[in-house]
Order: structure tokens, then C-alpha cells, then sequence
């Protein structure tokens, strides 16, 4: 993205950072303490991208636009923000409690547990919780205020609040999970799109293995080799062809995987039969084909994964749907289009493509 597209996006944090730093001191003058630490915990929020270098964590600018409007909101609130801060407080760490598992499942460091990972987004909301009421507690005696009796009652009813909000947003992961509740659906893959890096998965071979035995259809595909006959054992350069061909209707279509060195029938085969020097230079070869006649831009969208099963190694591609249609050039001069309909790649071309384009790539979309 260059600068000038960035900037409108800078500034809008910016005014977020400052309202909420406005937000916090107003809250303390008028003892809000329910909204002061809502919003110091939303400002550490917005500071943990330029914190977290290692990982380039971006926030959705439509996050921002929400946060932005929920800050204003809490000003005019009156008496109802006592109960609609601290339920939106569990709402919100329930989420991040969730986020944070589910990038741990798919960078494959904790293995898939609908129940354990509810569990942590529950329970970490409810520690967020009761860490900001500690705070707000010492808080108080620092400032020199009134600790009185009903202190108690009041933490008790916040954290009441706070934990309706961690159930609802449990509640949601879990519905999410198991049936892609489809607004929570469109929260997660718009993070995932905005922080790509955060969900590179390294599969197992288990997982390779499981998703062999289900067979070809729409999202996957098997190729034995990229460039060898098995029947003539020579070079064919109509197998990297028909590679190319599923890798452009995928992205073209809804995305999908294409494992390398796997018979249609399901059979290990291993990229090895190809006889590249070594894998490195397979990849290399592999890439050097898809910059040349699909786009070095259209990379972004393509992840490759060597993996190996039974002393063999196997590629797998993951190509996610591209946002903008896409043109295989078997020559400089010629272009071709590919789609996915059901477990085979097909060409069209004339008014289908037309038409296809016009709906699968509208602006809207």
C-alpha cells in the first residue's frame, strides 16, 4: 500500500489514540471508573501494532471505525454505561481471547479443541476483568479517594456484566466454529485478510493424509508429478501446464489446495520423481512458472508447503480467491481463463466469460 493510501488510515488512529487519552482523563475527573479502564485497555489495544514489530500486526480500519464510534457513544450514555461498557468489555477481550487461540491453531501450535479454546476466550476475558478492577482499586488509593463500603458491590456487579459479555462472545467462537456463524465469519476473515502472516498453518502429515483420503472435488486436487511422464519418464511440459491451469481457476474461483506428488487415486508419489537437484530448486522452478504465466502479483495469494509423508516428499499449494480475475499465458501473445466446476478445471471464454467476470469479480463483491 503506498503512503498516500495509508494516510487517511494513520490519521484515523491518531484521533482514535487522542479521544481515547481525552476519554481517560474525563472518565477520572468524573470517577467513570467502568469507562476509564475500558478505554486505557482500548488505547494499549491500539499501540500493541507498533509494539508487535515481530509480527507487523495490522488492525482492520473497520475495527477502528467501530471503536471510534463506541468511544463517542460512551458520552452519551448517562447511567447506561455502567452496564453497556463492561458487557461490551467482555464481548471485545472474549474476542481477542478467541483470536488469539485461533491464530495459535492455525499456525498449528495447539491442536483443534472447540471446548479448550472457548474455555480460554471465556476465561481470559474474565482475568482481563478482574486485572482492571485491581487496578482501578490501587488506582484509587493512589489518587488519594474515598474507598467506601459499597466498593465491593460495585466490583462484583461490573465483573457480572463482564462475564455476560465473555459468555456472549464464547457463545459466538462456538457457533462460529462448528457452523461459520456467518457476522463473526466476516470479522475473522477480515482480519485474516488484513494479517496474512499470523495464519500461515504447517500441517501435519496427519492432516495431509486425512485430507487425501477425502479425495478430489471443487477445493482440491492431485498431481503426480509438475514436470515428469510417469509412463514415458521424461520431461512434459503439458504436466506444469495443467498445474498452472488448477492454480488460475482456483484463484479464479473460490480457492483450493493442490498437493504435488499425489496419484488422482490417492497414492504417495513424492515431488522426488521430478529430479530437481533438491526441493529447494523445485520450489524455485514452481514459482519462476507462476510469475511467468499467471503474475508475480497473483504470489500474495498462493502459499507453498513441503511436506513430508512416508519418506516422501509432497507440495502443497494453497491458493485463496483472488480479488481481481486472473489470466493464464501459455504465450506472450495468448490468454486463457480457468474456473473450478466441481472436482475439474475448465476453460471458458466468449459471453461465459463475460458473464462470469460481471458477477464473480462485481464491485461489490
Amino acid at each position: 500500500m503506498s503512503q498516500k493510501s495509508s494516510a487517511p488510515k494513520d490519521y484515523l488512529a491518531l484521533a482514535i489514540k487522542l479521544i481515547l487519552f481525552l476519554s481517560i482523563i474525563n472518565a477520572i475527573h468524573s470517577q467513570l471508573w467502568h469507562i476509564m479502564s475500558t478505554n486505557i485497555f482500548l488505547l494499549i489495544l491500539m499501540f500493541i501494532p507498533q509494539i508487535s514489530k515481530k509480527y507487523q500486526l495490522k488492525i482492520p480500519i473497520e475495527f477502528e471505525w467501530i471503536l471510534l464510534a463506541f468511544v463517542i457513544l460512551t458520552f452519551f450514555l448517562g447511567e447506561l454505561s455502567g452496564k453497556i461498557v463492561p458487557i461490551f468489555f467482555g464481548i471485545a477481550t472474549g474476542m481477542i481471547g478467541f483470536m488469539i487461540l485461533l491464530i495459535l491453531y492455525s499456525s498449528n501450535q495447539i491442536k483443534k479443541n472447540y471446548f479448550l479454546i472457548i474455555l480460554f476466550s471465556f476465561n481470559f476475558s474474565v482475568a482481563i476483568g478482574f486485572a482492571i478492577e485491581l487496578a482501578k482499586y490501587y488506582l484509587k488509593l493512589i489518587l488519594g479517594h474515598e474507598l467506601s463500603a459499597g466498593i465491593y458491590s460495585f466490583t462484583m456487579t461490573n465483573m457480572t456484566y463482564v462475564i455476560i459479555g465473555a459468555l456472549i462472545s464464547s457463545t459466538a467462537g462456538y457457533i462460529y466454529m462448528k457452523n461459520k456463524l456467518e457476522i463473526l465469519n466476516i470479522i475473522v476473515n477480515k482480519f485474516k485478510r488484513t494479517n496474512p502472516k499470523l495464519f500461515v498453518k504447517t500441517d501435519s502429515p496427519e492432516e495431509i493424509l486425512d485430507l487425501i483420503k477425502k479425495g478430489e472435488n471443487e477445493k482440491t486436487e492431485f498431481k503426480s508429478t509438475l514436470r515428469v511422464n510417469l509412463h514415458t519418464n521424461e520431461l512434459d511440459r503439458r504436466l506444469e501446464f495443467s498445474v498452472l491451469k488448477t492454480i488460475t481457476a482456483f484463484l479464479n474461483s473460490n480457492g483450493g489446495t493442490l498437493l504435488i506428488g499425489v496419484s488422482n487415486k490417492g497414492q504417495i508419489i513424492g515431488i522426488e520423481r521430478d529430479r530437481f537437484e533438491d526441493n529447494d530448486k523445485f520450489n524455485l522452478h514452481l514459482m519462476n512458472l507462476i510469475k511467468g504465466k499467471i503474475g508475480k502479483k497473483y504470489l500474495a495469494f498462493i502459499d507453498l508447503e513441503q511436506i513430508l509423508i512416508e519418506e516422501k516428499t509432497i507440495l502443497k499449494i494453497d491458493c485463496r480467491r483472488s480479488d481481481q480475475q486472473v489470466f493464464l499465458r501459455p504465450t506472450p501473445q495468448e490468454e486463457e481463463f480457468y474456473i473450478r466446476a466441481g472436482p475439474s478445471t475448465i476453460q471458458i471464454s466468449g459471453s461465459e466469460l463475460i458473464g462470469y467476470v460481471g458477477q464473480r469479480f462485481r464491485k461489490d463483491d
